[in-house]
């Protein structure tokens, strides 16, 4: 029997430029091995598919539809300013586009999907009232956990006192969200517990993940590689966590010859502007074809992150390369790691900086951290078991629903 998924994004799969769409392409993926009929309705916003993508996504899916959507800078101001004075979060209206509303409601009301997947909460609107029950949500995150990281990360600065403001709308959505869903996806098992209090019954944890079958260990230790950053640069939590590490971590570092390099999507000039300052050597990288290189001959991962929810799909993807990480417990928050065992963990910057400082000189603990690392994913990280978490929410769904 023919099963149909119709799988909802607000960016394209690919390119997998971000952890989102990492997730989105694997997800798909895994359901179209396990033999599921997958249809794809994705804004195609940030860095744009290209014809290359396209085609890749049209072999996989059994139809696509990418709506190029961008809203100048001044309406998003705008959305954002009236969201504020009207109590809502900013969910509410960032990529909420009225012709791409309509065409998915057209398509979701012809019938022929038996379940629906929606890849974050700016999708909610894309699917209509009366279709939730069928929906799977996917939050990626625990929204209202990490608005407050950010309120507490960068108050009292206006970005933090905007945090604060949108904390309350925040979490009513999530909450109306959760109640709405007739199934929810948790990355974590604390974020399960978040959402099993809003949707009892109806939560299923299915992790981040990698493919340990075609990610294989690099050789040698990067002995004379950069301390790394990774993540996409034109979203606020990395942007900070990527300011924290060259203002706060850098002018701490003793190892001589240590260097730095950002990499990721659309850097902002104050962030430029900043490496160039640096007391060590950073280098800003922009977009980068292919991240795998990176993590290869690097030294070590850098996540000094002091907002965020969800979990961290470059940890991961580090940890199956064999690179060690470094990471604050919020950058690592909902994995099954292991402080000293699997990533080295410090939560100011001095502590942080000593890790880094560690790791740099012995290539012994850099060794077994990083094997260790690459055994825990391996145990509980695969695409492949994941996979089978997912289909066993879409069919416990189904079953709801008869």
């Amino acid at each position: 029997m023919d099963r149909s998924l119709l799988f909802m994004a607000h960016t394209s799969p690919l390119p997998v430029v971000t952890g989102s769409r990492v997730r989105s392409l694997a997800l798909i993926r895994q359901l179209v091995a396990r033999g599921w009929d997958v249809s794809l309705f994705a804004l195609d916003t940030g860095v744009p598919a290209q014809p290359a993508d396209v085609a890749e996504l049209r072999v996989l899916c059994t139809e696509v539809r990418l709506r190029r959507q961008a809203a100048p800078t001044a309406v998003r101001m705008a959305r954002m300013g009236v969201d504020l004075l009207r109590g809502r979060p900013f969910q509410h209206s960032m990529f909420r586009f009225p012709g791409a509303v309509r065409e998915a409601h057209a398509w979701i009301a012809a019938g022929r999907f038996d379940a629906i997947l929606a890849a974050g909460h700016y999708m909610l609107p894309y699917v209509p009232a009366g279709e939730r029950g069928r929906m799977l949500l996917d939050p990626q995150n625990v929204e209202t956990e990490r608005v407050a990281t950010m309120a507490a990360a960068l108050w009292p600065r206006p970005r933090g006192v905007i945090a604060r403001l949108q904390q309350r709308p925040v979490r009513r959505y999530e909450e109306r969200a959760a109640a709405s869903a007739g199934a929810i996806l948790a990355v974590s098992e604390s974020d399960g517990a978040w959402f099993e209090h809003r949707a009892p019954g109806r939560v299923t944890v299915v992790a981040n993940g990698v493919d340990c079958a075609a990610i294989q260990p690099r050789e040698g230790n990067g002995r004379d590689g950069p301390v790394l950053f990774v993540g996409s640069l034109d979203y606020g939590p990395n942007v900070d966590g990527a300011r924290v590490l060259i203002d706060d971590i850098a002018p701490r570092l003793t190892h001589r010859g240590v260097r730095i390099a950002l990499v990721g999507s659309l850097p902002p000039p104050s962030l430029r502007a900043a490496a160039a300052a640096a007391p060590v050597p950073v280098e800003v990288t922009g977009r980068v074809e292919q991240i795998a290189p990176w993590f290869r001959s690097s030294r070590l991962l850098a996540v000094p992150l002091r907002i965020g929810g969800g979990t961290r799909l470059k940890i991961l993807e580090a940890m199956a390369h064999g690179l060690p990480v470094v990471t604050t417990s919020i950058g690592c928050a909902g994995l099954d790691v292991v402080h000293e065992r699997d990533v080295l963990i410090a939560d100011d910057p001095a502590a942080f900086a000593r890790s880094v400082d560690r790791l740099l000189a012995d290539d012994g603990l850099a060794a077994a951290i990083a094997r260790r690392a690459r055994q825990t994913v391996q145990e509980h990280y695969d695409w492949r078991a994941i996979g089978d978490a997912l289909e066993r929410a879409v069919t416990d769904l189904l079953a709801r629903q008869r």
